[in-house]
């Protein structure tokens, strides 16, 4: 379990790391509410879909891409943590829920309202009864201790996924402090904000999780970071 994944790819160990932990959601299914583990598992997914499609893109040079698609990851780790951090059952209901009431208003906008459609409607405000309206990203950043985060990554990340103007390109090849920390960002920011989700999850519910190092761009040395801490106690020891 404390193997140390090699990097045959930049987010290889990333990608095996949360392909490792659904496995061990999975085996774990008949212990967690359903409902928990429907948005745990969902979450952990899309942000290996992200990882993946970004491992492409890193093999291109691509940093633009990255930039985009990395904000799904910052976004996704910090909506379980806030699930995680107290009332798991309740916000992960509520987390479904949401879908479900986005669903509910287009059935609100439709033009012909047919028999079904009413149906179908009256069927989703009977679910929708224990929904509350889902907090702000930003609130929920600020709920986890992340609020510097939020400003200094997610702000900047949403400022290259909406169309925003600039005079000229980046240049990612350019050794300036604006462009590392983008770098920065994608390339280790990423993964401590996912191993920290994946944390409250093995922890929670005691699954044997993984470590991982991440010694890219911006830190003071490695970081080793552990999904579940308590498993850490034998290493080292006779």
């Amino acid at each position: 379990m404390f193997n140390f994944l090699k990097k045959k790819t930049m987010f290889g160990p990333m990608r095996q790391m949360l392909a490792d932990h659904l496995e061990q959601i999975g085996e774990k299914r008949k212990s967690i509410p359903e409902d928990v583990f429907d948005v745990t598992v969902f979450s952990i997914e899309e942000i290996l879909s992200v990882f993946e499609s970004m491992d492409i893109l890193m093999q291109k040079g691509d940093y633009a891409g990255c930039i985009r698609l990395s904000r799904s990851i910052l976004e996704n780790s910090i909506n379980l943590q806030y699930i995680y951090k107290e009332d798991v059952e309740k916000r992960a209901k509520n987390f479904k829920l949401a879908a479900l009431n986005g669903l509910a208003k287009k059935f609100e906008s439709l033009d012909d309202y047919t028999p079904e459609a009413k149906e179908m409607y009256g069927f989703f405000q009977e679910k929708l009864k224990e929904y509350e309206p889902e907090k702000r990203i930003r609130d929920k950043f600020k709920a986890v201790n992340s609020a510097a985060m939020y400003v200094r990554s997610y702000k900047r990340l949403s400022e290259h996924v909406h169309p925003t103007y600039r005079s000229h390109r980046l240049d990612y090849s350019e050794n300036r402090p604006y462009i590392e920390e983008l770098k920065r960002t994608v390339r280790a920011d990423t993964c401590l904000i996912t191993l920290i989700a994946l944390e409250r999850v093995c922890t929670k519910y005691d699954l044997d999780g993984g470590v991982m190092m991440i010694d890219d761009l911006g830190y003071k040395g490695t970081v080793l970071f552990a999904t579940n801490p308590k498993k850490m106690e034998p290493i080292g020891k006779p």
